[in-house]
């Protein structure tokens, strides 16, 4: 009990922490403005957004999927893709656990071991953060001059980066966490004499599997064809709702490239949602683009607010409709 009422002051400070920032980011926006300029948009680019956005979530899905086939198993795609888009609503209540609900949905309704689920999602995001790696290095390269000004706008973001690489307790933190593993493996065999130990291992050996999929995909081309086309579908998304909003209707796909790598390191803070942080790297890419800054601060709460607005619709939709489309193994149980 003590446990979760820490872990749940922790989301709750981490929140209110986002939403300060949010406060911070707009206290100067006069809401007179704020109701005038939305009065403004063209909604028909935000629609096009949110289907832009759904055929990512759906090819999430299949991706998924392709990960999953190696462990004997083939769940149905709805299932997945309803999973796909409860873990986005989760995600938006608290940082990260998404991840577990949406493996412990598919275990419930297709049978699938939720350790080598939980493997497979481990894949997907090692998957998206070296893609991710890779664009923003890329756009870096590319985009140099923008990510300086970035800096020197904002003196405290460089402070903090070179606090984190030049501290010595994350280089033992990652070492500590190779010892572990490289230990388990070594010692294996020893740890499966104690009942104990021999559970925690088959555990680890089904997370392990998990992971091991990608070794054996049926086409390693399609699985990185979806994960180009998840970035791509994710990029387009938001580049579209420039076009909504008059003020940044003339930026180019070179600044929406920006925003989005920018908007992405964002999302690492644990916050629901990214709430602040992503308002707060957004607007001040746009400003270093010439965008006054009140607009782009609307911009960013438009792009924002659309687009969680819409996860939280379908997330809870998928929700409620899983139940529905399992009617036939409504008494189904997770699988460890």
């Amino acid at each position: 009990m003590k446990k979760k009422l820490l872990n749940i002051l922790k989301y709750l400070l981490f929140f209110l922490a986002g939403v300060a920032l949010f406060i911070w980011v707009y206290r100067d926006v006069n809401l007179k403005d704020l109701r005038s300029e939305l009065g403004r948009l063209n909604y028909w680019w935000l629609v096009l957004s949110f289907f832009l956005g759904l055929f990512s979530h759906i090819s999430r899905a299949y991706r998924w999927n392709m990960l999953i086939e190696p462990l004997g198993y083939k769940p149905r795609p709805l299932n997945s893709f309803l999973a796909v888009m409860t873990m986005y609503f989760v995600n938006l209540l608290v940082p990260r656990a998404g991840e577990v609900f949406r493996c412990t949905v598919l275990s419930k309704y297709e049978q699938v071991p939720l350790t080598s689920l939980v493997g497979t999602v481990f894949t997907e995001r090692v998957t998206d953060v070296i893609t991710l790696a890779l664009v923003a290095a890329v756009i870096l390269i590319s985009q140099v001059g923008v990510f300086d000004t970035f800096l020197a706008n904002n003196p405290g973001v460089s402070e903090k980066i070179g606090h984190m690489t030049s501290n010595p307790y994350v280089y033992l933190f990652v070492a500590a966490c190779i010892a572990a593993v490289a230990a388990f493996f070594i010692f294996r065999n020893s740890f499966r004499k104690y009942p104990f130990a021999g559970k925690i291992y088959r555990l680890f050996h089904s997370f392990a599997e998990g992971i091991k999929t990608i070794i054996h995909l049926k086409s390693v081309w399609a699985y990185i064809g979806h994960t180009a086309f998840i970035y791509l579908m994710w990029l387009v998304m938001l580049y579209v709702v420039f076009f909504s909003y008059p003020p940044t209707s003339h930026l180019t796909l070179g600044t929406g490239m920006v925003a989005f790598v920018m908007g992405g390191l964002a999302m690492i803070a644990p916050v629901q949602g990214g709430i602040g942080a992503w308002h707060f790297m957004v607007y001040q890419t746009l400003f270093i683009y010439g965008i006054p800054m009140e607009s782009a601060k609307i911009f960013a709460l438009i792009a924002w607010t659309t687009t969680n607005l819409a996860l939280t619709f379908v997330g809870l939709f998928a929700l409620l409709l899983l139940p529905i489309v399992n009617k036939d193994r409504s008494k189904s149980k997770i699988v460890l």
